[in-house]
């Protein structure tokens, strides 16, 4: 005779049974590079106790391209958040740029200090590198945002940082059940934006 099911067990079943695409689809906007920037430049401003330089890049470098991101989606020239054209994805690129940009002068102008100054210069870096492989590779801007994070965190607050690591198998699993991306475009996507980071943080840093 089969189990009764209780009203109890039927209103906690779809807590425990999450689908994988949503999954998916919640770590794609969880890790998407505007949610980064807010946590590494929040990181950031409590490290070194600059909660205006923290606004100023907060507002730069994470609300203003999250809301160009929805009006995009809202207004109908994308389908998606995430598209896959790669011309529009090249549009998205050069704007936040442009944001980065103005949110590093703004960041300068106050005074922030050496190491905001250095990880704005770095998204600038790494956005235009993504640009311009994107031109002919679709390269993974997840993974780029992961992993220049994760460089961040690490020099930031050292130790501290490792358990963000777990993003990087995250970011790659939820990116490759979507069909977003290869594994190859993936890697490079990560070892891009960690690689350009610990570079530019070794010459004005270290």
């Amino acid at each position: 005779m089969a189990k009764e099911i209780t009203r109890g067990e039927q209103l906690a079943r779809p807590f425990f049974s999450l689908h994988p695409h949503r999954a998916a689809c919640f770590l794609s906007h969880l890790l998407n590079p505007a949610l980064l920037a807010l946590l590494v430049f929040g990181v950031q401003a409590h490290v070194l106790g600059d909660w205006l330089a923290g606004s100023v890049a907060v507002g730069a470098f994470s609300v203003v391209p999250g809301l160009l991101l929805w009006h995009f989606v809202r207004s109908g020239y994308l389908d998606k958040a995430y598209t896959d054209d790669r011309n529009k994805r090249a549009t998205l690129l050069l704007l936040g740029a442009c944001c980065y940009t103005l949110g590093g002068a703004a960041l300068y102008g106050i005074g922030a200090p050496p190491l905001m100054l250095v990880t704005a210069a770095s998204c600038v870096v790494n956005t235009l590198l993504v640009w311009s492989i994107n031109r002919f590779y679709k390269i993974s801007i997840h993974a780029a945002g992961v992993g220049g994070a994760t460089c961040v965190l690490l020099i930031s607050v050292g130790s501290a940082a490792w358990p963000f690591l777990l993003s990087w198998p995250a970011v790659a699993w939820a990116r490759l059940y979507l069909g977003a991306h290869t594994p190859m475009q993936i890697g490079a996507g990560g070892a891009l934006g960690a690689g350009s980071m610990a570079l530019l943080y070794s010459a004005f840093i270290w």
